[in-house]
């Protein structure tokens, strides 16, 4: 189980004749209980930025999917104005069947314009759909790219953490070993190893 920075303290270290100076020892461990705290933090602001970035993709989706609907009402709404125009077209065509060759003419051409309508509508539409898909897909490739760098980042952080942890695992087993390293009747004792640098 991971300590806490708070858990980082200088006074529940053993101290002993001719030990590591005490400031010193305890400036250290404020030091790296102050990091440790950094990289939390930063573990947490890493995290908070990714659950923003689903947050965005799922935003959106929302939206692409609100699009593509409204696409599909105006094409549906295009698409019956036109049906109508053809009734109308027909309606008229009833009423004059004295006229039948001018009236056929009517239709066909109404026909042809209402087809020529539709697939420009269509195409049209299909064209915007496209376009929102594609701006989609890049923002989703950004958002997964910015999600990936923060995922390394948080790694990296993890590393470090993990680095400062073990600088102070060898710092206090090296402490330990010295303590332990003292004769009982007063001769030279063991000197202590330099401490590991802390990064």
């Amino acid at each position: 189980m991971p300590i806490k920075p708070e858990q980082v303290n200088a006074s529940k270290l053993p101290t002993a004749l001719r030990g590591y100076d005490r400031d010193a020892t305890d400036e250290l461990l404020r030091r790296v209980a102050w990091d440790y705290l950094q990289v939390e933090r930063a573990h947490a602001t890493a995290e908070d930025e990714a659950e923003g970035l689903r947050g965005r993709i799922a935003e959106l989706e929302s939206d692409l999917a609100s699009q593509q609907e409204h696409f599909d009402r105006e094409l549906r709404e295009r698409t019956a104005r036109l049906e109508g125009e053809v009734e109308r077209l027909r309606r008229a065509l009833r009423d004059h069947e004295q006229r039948d060759e001018m009236t056929r003419r009517l239709l066909v051409s109404a026909q042809r314009s209402a087809r020529e309508m539709r697939e420009t509508a269509r195409a049209e539409c299909e064209s915007l759909l496209k376009a929102a898909q594609r701006r989609a897909t890049e923002i989703e490739g950004e958002a997964q790219t910015s999600l990936r760098h923060s995922l390394r980042e948080v790694e990296r952080l993890r590393k470090l953490e993990h680095d400062l942890k073990a600088d102070l695992r060898r710092m206090l087993e090296s402490v330990l070993a010295n303590n332990t390293g003292e004769r009982v009747d007063g001769d030279a004792v063991a000197q202590p190893l330099p401490p590991t640098a802390v990064q």
